[in-house]
């Protein structure tokens, strides 16, 4: 069934992206290129050129990796489940170990429960449904999340299933906040190193808990430990 494109909308959440992006490095990854990414990438290419942002789009899983090796800094970067010459998926792990402050967003285009469950254990910040951009509000809600330090799950995933699946599961940021944790360092220790806001670390300490099922930072350090988390 085909649905009417709403233009306004989708001009209005341009808007919104633009801003959420603007003092960001942007990499984004698609093939082939979705409606609302390049979107994106052609309102961002109206920005004024005194932005000093960098905005860089391919298909290639190689040149987006060879780009990241190329730039300084930190980078947002949308990547779609297939590439022209890999995924996504690994595309974004390889960039996390590249710098772990990269913030990463994949589109999957199958709505399945442990694709979504291995988005995150690679490495994704944020996982949205392909059939969400354009339709719902995913994609602005995602990059709410990037920009707070918070992870994000498009609601259309069977996330219900997921969350038994990835509980007790880190995600690589938060593998990066318990490693800190078992250091002694404090919310506020935290948020200064990975430039997150002291609440942002709080937030995570407490997700962190919850999913290794302890109740304090030292039982935390020691499940990491013997989880494998923490050397």
């Amino acid at each position: 069934m085909d649905f009417p494109i709403d233009f306004a909308l989708i001009q209005a959440r341009i808007d919104l992206i633009k801003l959420l992006v603007r003092d960001q490095n942007v990499l984004i990854c698609c093939f082939p290129r979705l409606l609302l990414l390049n979107l994106v990438r052609e309102s961002a290419l109206g920005l004024p050129r005194s932005s000093e942002r960098k905005l860089h789009m391919t298909a290639s899983m190689a040149e987006g990796l060879e780009l990241l090796q190329q730039q300084s800094g930190s980078f947002y970067i949308f990547a779609t489940e297939h590439l022209s010459d890999g995924i996504g998926m690994e595309l974004i792990r390889k960039a996390k170990v590249l710098n772990p402050k990269h913030r990463c967003l994949l589109v999957l285009t199958h709505n399945h429960q442990v694709l979504v469950q291995q988005a995150l254990v690679a490495g994704a910040d944020a996982v949205v449904l392909e059939e969400s951009l354009g339709r719902t509000g995913a994609l602005i809600f995602a990059l709410e999340c990037l920009s707070k330090g918070q992870s994000f799950v498009d609601p259309a995933f069977d996330w219900p299933i997921c969350t038994e699946l990835v509980s007790g599961v880190l995600t690589p940021r938060e593998i990066q906040i318990l490693q800190l944790v078992a250091e002694g360092l404090s919310n506020r220790s935290i948020g200064e190193q990975l430039n997150i806001a002291t609440s942002t670390a709080r937030d995570h300490v407490r997700e962190i808990l919850r999913r290794l099922g302890v109740k304090s930072r030292a039982a935390a350090a020691v499940e990491g430990l013997r989880q494998g988390y923490c050397h």
